[in-house]
């Protein structure tokens, strides 16, 4: 059937996790996370609820809804349904900005102590447009076990979503998916699929899967101020056909994410309305924000991963040839 469950096979199909990759990521909220989230009017969350289920919704409303208190605490807006002291992951967006802001940690009452942060590539953003022009917020409201007609109508428009999972030791993550839309794809009304696309390598949904499949994720659609949320058990599929059902620029994925749903909620989102997601007025101009250059080489210098591979990744990064690789990655490797 094509379905892939342990590490090593994982591995052997979208890759191995490069050094300098995981070394992007840092322990705590440095003067860049603190800038982009300044920004920032809204983020998506991954967290587990007081019934023990992943979820994912949006949270947010106004620029620097988040406020870094100290290096290792975030403070905004809890859900009230959820779980304190439970692993929670925050997308965080910057309206305009093709790169996203993506912090861990564990959830409290008001907030996040933060145990990761890194910036993930702008390749989602990119692929979805998720900056273009946006269409006028529907009114559809849908809620139960299965993709009705509304959820369906949403999620065959939506170009962009985010998959929140965990590891078996709870450790969360929330990550960006983007495509024409259709991005997360309806192949039966209680089953979703969603590609591998090339992104930032770090494979943290498909790691997280092969040991927890409980899933949760949000989509958008530019212009709504409705969001859609789909919970269930997921599975990592190399089935040719379901693969090749995917291409996109001519390209076929080396996996699909296959979700088996389990809850659907559509509905308004007070956080994306009061953001102003597609109001061109409030977005950042890229000039107003550090380099994500400099980001994730100031980032992969203050990573203390120990050994030699790692001195030696340290010693070796140079901002403007880390620049010149982005846009080349960007421009091919869409």
């Amino acid at each position: 059937m094509g379905i892939i469950r342990a590490v090593p096979d994982l591995e052997r199909v979208v890759g191995e996790r490069p050094l300098p990759v995981m070394m992007k990521s840092i322990d705590h909220l440095d003067p860049h996370c603190r800038v982009l989230l300044a920004h920032s009017p809204a983020a998506a969350l991954g967290y587990v609820d007081a019934e023990g289920r992943q979820r994912a919704g949006m949270v947010g409303g106004a620029s620097g809804f988040a406020k870094a208190e100290t290096e290792t605490r975030l403070k905004f807006p809890v859900p009230a349904d959820a779980a304190p002291g439970t692993g929670a992951a925050l997308l965080v967006l910057v309206p305009g900005w093709r790169e996203t802001l993506r912090i861990n940690g564990t959830l409290d009452e008001d907030g996040l102590l933060v145990e990761e942060a890194f910036l993930h590539c702008g390749k989602a953003v990119i692929r979805s447009n998720l900056w273009g022009p946006g269409r006028a917020s529907a009114d559809g409201v849908e809620e139960g076990e299965l993709l009705g007609p509304a959820a369906a109508a949403f999620l065959a428009a939506a170009p962009f979503a985010v998959i929140t999972s965990r590891d078996s030791a709870g450790r969360a993550d929330a990550s960006p998916k983007g495509d024409p839309p259709g991005a997360a794809r309806m192949i039966g009304p209680t089953t979703v699929v969603l590609a591998d696309r090339p992104g930032n390598r770090r494979t943290d949904t498909f790691h997280n899967i092969v040991e927890r499949p409980d899933v949760a994720v949000v989509a958008l659609v530019p212009g709504d101020t409705r969001t859609l949320e789909i919970t269930g058990k997921a599975v990592i599929s190399t089935e040719p056909g379901l693969r090749e059902s995917m291409t996109e620029r001519n390209r076929t994925p080396k996996a699909v994410l296959k979700v088996e749903v389990e809850t659907v909620r559509l509905g308004q989102c007070a956080a994306v309305r009061e953001a102003g997601l597609w109001d061109a007025a409030r977005h950042v101009d890229p000039a107003d924000l550090p380099r994500s250059s400099t980001i994730w080489t100031d980032h992969l210098r203050l990573n203390e991963t120990a050994g030699e591979a790692a001195k030696l990744v340290r010693a070796g990064v140079d901002e403007q040839q880390l620049r010149a690789g982005l846009e080349q990655d960007y421009r091919q490797n869409l």
